[in-house]
């Protein structure tokens, strides 16, 4: 995770709780798409609504950079995480085989940016 987020075009939003690390997500800005490498939340932070800041300032920081979409992989197998994009608004676009290794299918979403 260290290289992506010390990557030249990467925007990191960290989240804490008590003095301790509660999430994180990483976007990297590839021209005027935001792609979500990923998004992270502590199991004892979960169902809080904390991903869901995660994400609005990721798109926050999208737009700031000139993205007009982001877009993400998700694990296929991951029903929880499917519906959540689902919710904030990504539309699926493809499936794409073995993406996290064999047999392991991604499905690929995308979400316009509306201007803040």
């Amino acid at each position: 995770m260290r290289s992506f987020a010390e990557a030249k075009r990467a925007r990191v939003v960290v989240a804490e709780a008590d003095g301790q690390l509660a999430g994180f997500a990483i976007l990297h800005v590839e021209l005027r798409v935001g792609y979500v490498v990923t998004l992270d939340v502590v199991p004892k932070q979960r169902r809080a609504g904390l991903a869901t800041r995660l994400m609005d300032e990721l798109a926050s920081q999208a737009r700031s950079a000139g993205c007009s979409e982001m877009m993400l992989h998700v694990y296929a197998g991951n029903d929880a995480a499917v519906r959540f994009y689902e919710r904030l608004g990504f539309v699926f676009q493809a499936r794409v085989p073995g993406f996290y290794g064999a047999g392991l299918d991604a499905l690929e979403y995308r979400m316009l940016l509306t201007p803040a």
